[in-house]
């Protein structure tokens, strides 16, 4: 998984899709693909009420503890025989307050994140992949065990 000569150039992607082309062509046998882009609001509302709804823990885990965090969190907990369908309408409506005051609910809202397939590779081959994701400007958060299956995201 040897990166190419391009990897000498420090220049920054002009965008998250630019960033994931490069890591894919430098690492081509980590066979990585974009799995998840932009997200509606009712779109990131279902994946968080799946992810809520399948293991808690890892919701809290995955997600920084923000207010709206923290109300989706209590709002399942007073209602645990509410529907999935229920739990996503409370969940749109939480995203869409907590918008509406200025917080960072997700970057898929704003096009500037990425879900890519779990990159094939060693430990450090998958360490030596995340530096570079950084090195060109972004973060990655892996998760292992998402609802939608493991896959890291990549925001911008």
């Amino acid at each position: 998984m040897q990166a190419t000569i391009e990897r000498t150039a420090q220049v920054r992607p002009a965008n998250i899709d630019q960033l994931i082309s490069i890591v894919q062509r430098e690492y081509p046998s980590a066979r990585i693909r974009v799995t998840g882009r932009a997200r509606t609001i009712r779109r990131q509302a279902e994946l968080m009420a799946q992810r809520i709804r399948a293991s808690r823990t890892e919701f809290l885990r995955t997600y920084r503890q923000t207010r709206h965090i923290e109300k989706m969190d209590r709002w399942l907990l007073r209602n645990p025989s509410a529907s999935e369908r229920e739990t996503v309408d409370e969940f749109e409506r939480l995203i869409e307050e907590a918008r509406a005051r200025g917080a960072l609910v997700s970057n898929h809202l704003s096009n500037t994140a990425r879900d890519i397939s779990w990159p094939v590779g060693s430990h450090q081959q998958l360490d030596a992949i995340e530096a570079r994701i950084n090195e060109l400007g972004a973060s990655v958060l892996r998760e292992p065990h998402a609802a939608s299956g493991r896959h890291w995201h990549v925001d911008w």
